[in-house]
């Protein structure tokens, strides 16, 4: 039989704006004010962590516009802890070009101001683990549209590249327009590029390209063309993100490549010294010898450890670069263009030996640290076995010494024994003439005769009792 408060319950169902009742009366769809919660307990609690998530899931946004459109990116190698430096360039950049702040965090400003002469600019400030990047996009052109064709000192700041204490370590400029006002061939978009050869992909299913020499031009920039027809300005933002991202990493992840080469020549001669010491290891016979090549494998070891402590974070960087640029590659699901090669086709099989170079040198440098630690515990234990063989030595030399000194002192005790007897024998004697000359009757020489092995007895139970008491 069903309980009543669920035939109570089952016998309610909710029409429009109430509860009915079975028998079809309705009711008000009121919460009791007994059952009200309190305002203060409306508001749910959560971790103060979660806000950060948030704005971490949400960080970075990038710009979104459409062509045709100028864009100016510079990243400066400033290293770390540098935030407060950084800050202050930012904002003395807002105040000379008047810009007004639109979106603005601790590692990512957007800004923005209209150039009545130019059109619309808008600039994003991004702070990277080691490096912090400007990009200035100028779209919304009052101008007429000419790819590469902007003087980028028209609306910068005087001095502005180096205005950050340090050289860009990338400058490139990007155009982006509809294909009426961009080339249609790589032989004419060579044009753009001075006549070098350019490579390209077609990103966004086929609806834009992308183009580059992966050159330094004359003017001191790196150039991208982006050819791009009735694609969104979310499509064009986030395609733009991902091409100036490679721009930045492929940089990045090339600048340990010299640091490797200087390395790898040093790994020879390290290697060479190792076997050399492996050699004067395996003949070494005295403890002279060995402490020697010790001495060696450990100022070897601190050469290694060295090197290897100032170039492992710098390689461990590339290598985290190099991850992120095949990964924007990925993102941008490049298609072929007939006699153009793939931009990343050109980026990788240049960079791909780059990395495998500077992991190989980390990799040797770690084998040979690993080679030099075994060869350094192996004399060491040698050296330790060699010391205790000694000390084995010392201790059964002692040993002799403390037997020989035994017999020696029971050698001396019995003479001791045989001189107490002798001057208990001569004492007795002097007694026994005095006792002669006051007319006693007495043999000195039959007494004296017995009582010398009595005497003799005597000293040496006293001795004995003397030496076990000691011993215990």
């Amino acid at each position: 039989m069903t309980p009543p408060t669920i035939r109570a319950r089952s016998s309610r169902f909710f029409r429009g704006e109430g509860w009915l009742t079975a028998q079809g009366s309705q009711e008000s769809d009121a919460i009791p004010p007994s059952r009200q919660l309190a305002p203060e307990d409306t508001t749910m609690q959560s971790d103060p962590r979660r806000d950060f998530i948030g704005q971490e899931l949400h960080a970075r946004p990038y710009v979104r516009f459409v062509g045709p459109a100028h864009l100016f990116h510079f990243a400066y190698l400033t290293g770390e802890g540098t935030e407060q430096k950084e800050r202050a360039s930012l904002d003395r950049l807002k105040e000379s070009l008047g810009l007004e702040v639109t979106y603005d965090t601790a590692r990512h400003a957007i800004a923005t101001v209209l150039l009545p002469r130019l059109g619309r600019l808008v600039v994003a400030w991004e702070r990277h683990g080691e490096y912090v990047a400007y990009t200035f996009f100028l779209y919304e052109l009052v101008i007429p549209f000419h790819p590469f064709g902007l003087d980028p000192q028209e609306f910068l700041p005087p001095g502005f590249p180096e205005s950050n204490g340090v050289p860009p370590l990338v400058a490139t400029r990007m155009a982006v327009g509809p294909r009426s006002d961009m080339p249609d061939t790589p032989e004419r978009m060579s044009e753009l590029f001075e006549g070098r050869t350019v490579n390209g992909s077609g990103v966004l299913n086929g609806r834009a390209q992308a183009w580059s020499a992966y050159r330094v031009h004359e003017d001191g920039f790196g150039r991208v063309a982006f050819v791009v027809e009735a694609v969104s300005a979310h499509s064009v933002g986030r395609t733009v993100e991902r091409l100036l991202g490679i721009e930045d990493f492929y940089h990045l992840a090339l600048l340990s490549l010299p640091l490797a080469r200087t390395v790898r020549s040093d790994l020879a001669g390290w290697e060479n010294r190792v076997v050399a010491q492996m050699e004067a290891l395996r003949v070494a016979d005295t403890l002279e010898q060995k402490r020697s090549v010790l001495d060696s494998f450990l100022a070897l070891s601190a050469e290694v450890e060295h090197i290897r402590a100032l170039v492992s974070s710098q390689f461990a960087a590339s290598s985290a670069y190099f991850a992120l640029l095949e990964n924007r590659f990925a993102e941008l699901r490049e298609t072929k263009i007939e006699h153009a090669l793939r931009l990343s086709r050109f980026v990788m099989r240049r960079l791909a030996p780059a990395a495998q170079t500077c992991r190989s040198v980390l990799e040797r440098l770690t084998h040979l640290s690993h080679v030099i630690d075994r060869a350094a515990h192996l004399l060491r234990t040698s050296i330790g076995l060699h010391v205790e063989e000694q000390n084995q030595q010392l201790l059964a030399s002692a040993d002799r010494r403390a037997r020989l000194q035994l017999e020696l002192q029971v050698a001396v005790e019995s003479l001791s024994i045989v001189a107490i007897a002798y001057y208990m024998v001569n004492l007795i004697g002097h007694m026994l003439r005095a006792a002669g000359r006051l007319g006693m009757n007495i043999d000195a020489d039959l007494t004296l005769g017995a009582a010398a092995p009595i005497l003799l007895l005597a000293a040496w139970t006293v001795m004995r009792l003397v030496r076990r008491r000691i011993e215990r």
